[in-house]
C-alpha cells in the first residue's frame, strides 16, 4: 500500500543491504570457487583434534561409495540460499579474534579480548572453546532473524563423555540468550547429562528439539534444524527428531549480541566447531537430506547415518531439480511493455463490471465472530493476524497489539462487522491486519477474485488524512530476503477526495542486495487507475468513500487480464501479469497519515473502517487442476453425515503436510488435521479442504473437490 516515494520510504521495512552487485557477484563467486578446493580435500582428509583420520575419512571401498571431490554437491553451489556461513578452513591455526563469514549478509564473529579468544586447532580440528571460560566469539544482533533464519547447519564436537553431569554446554546462540520472545534464533547447544545435540528457538516459550549424538570429543556430529510452516524440526547425524509446532518468532530489538561459545557462562566442557552455516527459504526434504549427507562424508562420519539414509554408501553428488525452488523472476522488457499500457486500461471503465462465471468462493469470513489473532500467538488454522509484519504500516498511527485498551479492533456481534478504528490514547493508534503471521505463515492465493465489503466514516471534507486500503504482498519476499517484494493495491484512498481510488503494482528492491539479473536492484511501479469516480470518468454517479455506506470492491485476476471494480462498476483493466498472479496475501489496514489531509483529526472522537466481509473466489478450473507431486487431487473418505469423520487422502508423498477445512468457504478454525468429525453446525453445507505439502519442493498444494452436502 504505497502511494508516494516519502509513504513509501516509511513502508518499507528497511533498506537494502548497501554492498553493491558488483561487489557481490565479484567476491562470492570468487571466494566459493577457493571454498570448494578447500572443503574437497578437507572432506578427503577428516582429521580429529588428536590428528587421527575420521573413521571414515580413508578412501572408500565399493560398499562405502566414492568420498567426496570438486565436483560433488555441496552448499556453496547455492550462495542465494546461505545468510551466513563460517567454515574452519577459512582460519589460519592458532587465537581466534576474527572469523569473517560468507553469506549474502556476512558478518565478522569477533573477539577484542585475548584471554576470551578461542583457538583453531591444527589438522582440521576446529575452533577450540575451552571448558571453563567464556570464549566467544560475538557478532551483532539481527533484527531480521524471523525471515532470515529458516535453517541451520552445525558441526562440532563436544568432550561429552568426562562431563556427563553438564546439562547445556554452548556452541551457538543468535540473538543471546537472556530469555524472552527476541532471542534464540536459532540456539544449538550440547546436553552431555542426556547424550544429545540441541536445537532450540523461542516463540514466547522456549522449544528443544534435541537428537543422540556421539559423546567421543573425536567425533564429530552434524545437525541440521529448521523451521518450516508451523513446525520445527531438526536431524541429528541423520536422525529426524520428532519436530513440535512453532509459533511466530519476533525481531529482535533488545540488540542481544550473538555469539559462538558462550558469553554467559564458563564453558561446561570443551566444544570445537567444524562450520556453521544458516540459510534463508524453506528446505525440502531432498535439501535437508542432501545437507546432512554433505555434512557427515565432510567428517568422514557417513557410516553413522542410518542404514536407510540415501546418502550412506555415497555423499549428494549432482544438482537436481529440488535444489532449484522456483523464485519470481523479474523480467525488465515484459514490464516495461505491461507498464506502457496506455488508456486501453480505461475503455471500459463506469460501464456494468464483466459477469462473473465458473468462480467458487475458497475463502469468506463475515466476522461472525472477531477472527483477528495476535501474530506472534495466531495458530495455522487461525484467519487474520494483527498487527501485522509491518511496524510502520499505520504511518502516523502507531499499531499496538489487538490485547491494547483501548482496541483497534473492535467486533459488533449484532452486525457481525469488524471496525479498525482510530483513536488517540497518548498517541493515534489504529488497527491492521494481514492473512499471514509475522512470519510468513498463513493463508495465501495466486489468481482469483479478492473481495472487501467495508464502510468508512461518514465526515465531510476538509477530513483528517484517512489513509485505508485493501491490498496484498506477494509472500516471497519472507522467505527469499533477496528477492524482490510485490506489491497489489486493489485500492487505496487519501483523506484528501473520497472519490479519487488508487490502483497500483509495485516491484520493491529486496531487503537484501543480491547480483542476479532476475532481480531489479530498484523499485518500480505503476499506477493502473488514479482518478475520481464520478461522471466525469465516466460513472453513473459520484462514489464519495466518506459517505457513511457500505462499499464493495474487488479485483478479479484471471488468465489474461485483471479487472478491478467497484459497487459493480468496473474501474480499470490490464493485462495479468506474474506480477498480479504471484501467490499473494491479503493485508487490510486503515492508516492515517496527516499529509493526506487538510483536517487534524479530534482526539477525543474515534474514526472506524468497518468490514462487513472479505471474500476469495478461485475458477473451477484452478482448483481441478492437479499439481506436480500430487498423483490426483486430494480426495474424502467417510460419509457426510453429523458424528461422522471426513478423512483426507492427500495423493502426496510428503512428511509434513498442512489442512486448513473450510464449511462453503469459512474457514473452521481450530482444524488442521487430515481428519474431521462433522456436527450439527455443518448440517447443509459442503465441506472443502486445503492440502498443502510443505516438505515438498516449492510446496504444491490442492484443494479437495466439495463433500456432498452434510445431512
Amino acid at each position: 500500500m504505497i502511494c508516494c516515494g516519502a509513504c513509501e520510504e516509511k513502508r518499507d521495512i528497511k533498506k537494502s543491504h548497501p554492498e553493491t552487485s558488483n561487489y557481490w557477484h565479484t567476491t562470492m563467486t570468487n571466494r566459493l570457487s577457493r571454498r570448494d578446493l578447500a572443503r574437497a580435500a578437507c572432506a578427503a582428509l577428516v582429521l580429529t583434534a588428536s590428528g587421527r583420520l575420521g573413521r571414515d575419512a580413508r578412501a572408500a571401498g565399493p560398499a562405502q561409495g566414492s568420498q567426496p571431490n570438486a565436483h560433488s554437491w555441496h552448499p556453496g553451489l547455492f550462495p542465494e540460499m546461505i545468510v551466513k556461513s563460517w567454515f574452519q578452513e577459512d582460519l589460519a591455526e592458532g587465537e581466534v579474534s576474527s572469523w569473517q563469514s560468507g553469506g549474502v549478509k556476512p558478518v565478522a564473529a569477533m573477539q577484542a579480548e585475548p584471554s576470551l579468544r578461542p583457538t583453531k586447532l591444527p589438522n582440521n580440528g576446529g575452533v577450540l572453546f575451552k571448558k571453563g571460560t567464556k570464549q566467544a566469539l560475538t557478532w551483532p544482533a539481527e533484527n531480521d532473524a524471523p525471515y532470515l533464519h529458516r535453517w541451520w547447519l552445525v558441526i562440532a564436537r563436544c568432550n561429552s563423555a568426562v562431563n556427563a553431569d553438564a546439562n547445556n554446554v554452548s556452541v551457538l546462540c543468535v540473538n543471546g540468550a537472556e530469555g524472552g520472545p527476541v532471542h534464540r534464533q536459532p540456539q544449538v547447544c550440547f546436553r552431555p547429562s542426556a547424550g544429545t545435540f540441541v536445537s532450540r528457538l523461542h516463540d514466547g516459550k522456549l522449544k528443544s528439539e534435541e537428537g543422540l549424538c556421539s559423546t567421543d570429543f573425536g567425533d564429530w556430529n552434524v545437525m541440521v534444524g529448521y523451521r518450516r510452516g508451523f513446525v520445527m524440526q531438526a536431524v541429528v547425524n541423520g536422525v529426524k527428531t520428532a519436530g513440535q509446532t512453532i509459533y511466530a518468532l519476533a525481531p529482535n530489538r533488545m540488540k542481544s549480541q550473538s555469539f559462538m561459545g558462550d558469553v554467559n557462562n564458563p564453558m561446561r566442557a570443551d566444544v570445537a566447531i567444524d562450520c556453521v552455516i544458516i540459510g534463508q527459504s524453506e528446505l525440502n526434504d531432498s535439501q535437508i537430506d542432501r545437507l546432512m549427507g554433505w555434512g557427515m562424508w565432510r567428517v568422514g562420519r557417513q557410516s553413522a547415518l542410518p542404514g536407510d539414509h540415501p546418502y550412506r554408501q555415497s555423499p549428494p553428488s549432482a544438482v537436481d531439480a529440488n535444489d532449484k525452488p522456483e523464485r519470481y523472476a523479474f523480467d525488465s522488457a515484459s514490464w516495461a511493455s505491461w507498464a506502457a499500457i496506455g488508456d486501453e486500461r480505461y475503455a471500459h471503465r463506469g460501464e456494468a463490471a464483466p459477469p462473473i462465471r465458473a468462480y467458487t468462493t475458497v475463502f469468506f469470513d463475515d466476522f461472525e465472530s472477531n477472527s483477528v489473532v495476535d501474530n506472534s500467538t495466531g495458530a495455522q488454522s487461525s484467519i487474520w493476524y494483527a498487527p501485522t509484519h509491518l511496524t510502520t504500516v499505520g504511518v502516523d498511527a502507531a499499531t499496538p497489539p489487538i490485547s491494547a485498551s483501548p482496541s483497534s479492533y473492535v467486533h459488533d456481534a449484532t452486525s457481525h462487522t469488524l471496525a479498525l478504528r482510530l483513536l488517540h490514547k497518548g498517541r493515534w493508534r489504529t488497527g491492521a491486519f494481514s492473512s499471514v503471521n509475522n512470519n510468513g505463515q498463513g493463508r495465501c492465493w495466486g489468481k482469483g477474485i479478492f473481495e472487501i465489503r467495508a464502510r468508512l466514516p461518514k465526515i465531510l471534507a476538509p477530513r483528517p488524512g484517512f489513509f485505508p486500503a485493501f491490498w496484498a504482498y506477494g509472500k516471497e519476499h519472507l522467505f527469499w530476503r533477496t528477492r524482490n517484494r510485490l506489491e497489489t493495491d486493489f485500492w487505496e484512498y487519501d483523506g484528501l477526495n473520497g472519490a479519487y481510488i488508487n490502483i497500483s503494482q509495485h516491484v520493491h528492491k529486496p531487503r537484501l542486495g543480491y547480483a542476479d539479473p532476475h532481480i531489479t536492484p530498484r523499485d518500480v511501479r505503476r499506477k493502473i487507475a488514479g482518478y475520481q469516480v464520478d461522471p466525469s470518468s465516466g460513472f453513473p454517479s459520484t462514489i464519495d468513500v466518506y459517505d457513511g455506506e457500505f462499499h464493495t470492491w474487488y479485483a478479479q485476476i484471471e488468465d489474461d487480464y485483471t479487472y478491478f471494480v467497484i459497487d459493480g462498476y468496473e474501474v480499470a483493466r490490464v493485462p495479468t501479469t506474474p506480477e498480479l498472479a504471484v501467490k499473494k496475501y491479503i493485508i487490510v489496514d486503515f492508516a492515517y497519515d496527516k499529509k493526506k489531509g487538510r483536517a487534524q483529526p479530534d482526539p477525543s472522537q474515534t474514526y472506524d473502517m468497518v468490514i462487513d466481509y472479505i471474500r476469495v473466489r478461485q475458477t473451477e478450473t484452478e482448483l481441478a487442476r492437479v499439481p506436480t507431486a500430487f498423483s490426483a487431487l486430494p480426495a474424502f473418505s467417510g460419509r457426510a453425515s453429523p458424528g461422522q469423520a471426513l478423512t483426507v487422502v492427500p495423493n502426496v508423498i510428503a512428511s509434513q503436510i498442512e489442512c486448513l477445512w473450510y464449511r462453503d468457504g469459512v474457514p473452521i478454525v481450530g482444524e488442521t488435521g487430515t481428519s474431521y468429525e462433522l456436527s450439527s453446525r455443518d448440517v447443509g453445507h459442503k465441506i472443502r479442504c486445503h492440502v498443502r505439502a510443505v516438505s515438498v519442493l516449492d510446496q504444491p498444494e490442492a484443494w479437495t473437490p466439495e463433500s456432498e452436502t452434510v445431512g
